[in-house]
């Protein structure tokens, strides 16, 4: 009966601690969700930059990326070893485990990367050849072609420490502690390798939900979401991103290179720029390349009206086709303005629908439009990133592109370095701008408001990286006593 009585006096101490406090520390973080949008925590399939950023926090590779640079540093990776030809790469473990106690092997890896191969995001192990376990806290990897980049490739959630039988063995900083319709809690991974900031983390996810009043009174410490009557709060900074329209289709006349050309020469790129006001007009896929895409102007509109005219004449049943945007006014005014252009051109139907950016984008195979819009911010800081989606062999190509010269190139470029490398991948990408099946609209942007009052580590960066584990909240000073006010001590 002591015993009983000493633990709910211990209980009682505690719950009195909390109180005095308030309440249990944790940082607030509002996401941009749109209605009908959400948020996955499958590493194999998660695309949207939403679902990346939370798992980014739940599991850990053998790289992760330093925040401040977006250069990849060791993770799990206790140490590394690359052969002279840059082909073996031999991979130590640390000694880590999972948030149930299990240990984080070599055969964890193995088995995770076997499973990815046959899921959408199998393009992410386009560089590896093989892999192998001789034993448990060794992973080595062949590669196809030496890359340099290759720890870079590694940062990524789908090539992290997983097991694809368990969804709830997380590796890492953080652990999911509940998930609801409009909010997901994390807390601190106790198997973890560091301390983290700050052990509890709040994700707001409320489908177009309206943050203002909550940020304002520092009830959110970081919205990716809008915030009303909050601009000193607003970080803008460049990302290593791309907005851009693509041609998505399959099979059938728009899928043909010869009319993906015609009608995107028919399409004012300039003045979609001007619509969506942007800073950074692009006319690149990958940012400031030196590549230039299609644009009004290269060819004049009555030849390439003559050349849909004669696809028309050659076809007598035009097929409808289907343009799909993302949320967002100027996405929605771009894509009436080639709607429009588009159906007088081919005196036929084109529809255009606003939809989740994950009805189009999840599965580029499964995407049943024959043309859409997409922001798409790179993994790692190398032009293939960008590039590697779009060979004939990608498990992830949203425009199902296929060019053996294309391909060639991305080859050979592997094969050297410094400006040889750069040059060819800019030929290769001029390919791809050429072809017309991409239309690149502007330089990616990234905006966070950020209660930098309240909360420290955190850091704008070209990849939009904010690892949870470095965010701490800032210590609020005590307000001054007033006078006549009495202190007991």
């Amino acid at each position: 009966m002591k015993k009983l009585c000493a633990v709910l006096i211990f209980l009682l101490i505690g719950v009195c601690a909390l109180c005095a406090k308030g309440r249990i520390e944790q940082i607030s973080v509002a996401m941009d969700i749109g209605k009908g949008d959400s948020v996955t925590l499958n590493p194999y399939v998660a695309s949207d930059s939403s679902s990346v950023l939370i798992l980014q926090n739940l599991y850990e590779g053998l790289y992760e990326y330093d925040s401040a640079t977006c250069r990849p540093v060791p993770a799990l990776a206790q140490k590394t070893e690359v052969s002279e030809d840059g082909l073996v790469w031999t991979f130590t473990l640390e000694n880590c485990f999972f948030s149930d106690g299990s240990p984080i092997t070599s055969e964890t890896f193995a088995k995770s990367w076997r499973y990815l191969q046959s899921s959408t995001l199998a393009n992410a192990l386009s560089l590896v050849e093989s892999f192998e376990t001789p034993d448990p806290r060794t992973l080595v990897v062949r590669l196809k072609h030496a890359a340099s980049y290759f720890p870079s490739v590694l940062c990524q959630p789908c090539l992290a420490a997983a097991d694809p039988d368990n969804s709830t063995r997380y590796s890492g900083a953080y652990t999911v502690f509940t998930r609801t319709d409009d909010e997901i809690v994390l807390t601190y991974n106790t198997r973890y390798r560091e301390k983290v900031g700050c052990r509890r983390i709040r994700i707001l996810i409320t489908p177009d939900g309206d943050f203002s009043q909550d940020f304002a009174a520092g009830d959110i410490h970081w919205s990716m979401a809008f915030v009303d009557n909050a601009a000193d709060y607003l970080e803008i900074s460049p990302a290593y991103g791309t907005s851009f329209f693509y041609f998505s289709s399959g099979s059938g006349l728009f899928a043909d290179s010869s009319m993906q050309r015609a009608l995107a020469r028919l399409v004012p790129t300039d003045y979609i720029r001007q619509i969506e006001n942007s800073v950074m007009p692009s006319y690149s896929l990958v940012p400031e390349s030196g590549a230039k895409a299609l644009y009004r102007g290269t060819l004049s509109s009555d030849i390439a009206n003559a050349f849909v005219g004669n696809a028309i004449n050659s076809n007598s049943d035009i097929p409808v086709l289907k343009i799909a945007v993302h949320r967002g006014d100027w996405a929605v005014l771009a894509g009436q303005l080639i709607q429009e252009t588009w159906a007088a051109a081919l005196k036929s139907t084109v529809t255009l629908d606003t939809v989740p950016i994950t009805v189009y984008s999840s599965d580029p195979a499964e995407n049943p439009y024959d043309f859409c819009l997409l922001t798409w911010i790179a993994d790692y800081l190398d032009p293939q990133a960008f590039l590697s989606m779009f060979r004939s062999d990608s498990s992830y190509n949203l425009a199902r592109f296929s060019d053996p010269e294309y391909d060639r190139i991305l080859d050979e470029a592997e094969q050297h370095t410094g400006s040889e490398r750069q040059v060819l991948l800019l030929k290769a990408e001029q390919i791809l701008l050429d072809s017309g099946t991409i239309i690149p609209v502007s330089t990616a942007i990234s905006a966070n408001y950020v209660r930098s009052d309240l909360l420290e580590g955190w850091s704008a960066n070209l990849l939009d990286v904010h690892p949870f584990k470095k965010l701490s909240l800032k210590a609020v000073s005590p307000e001054p006593t007033q006078a006549g006010d009495q202190t007991l001590h």
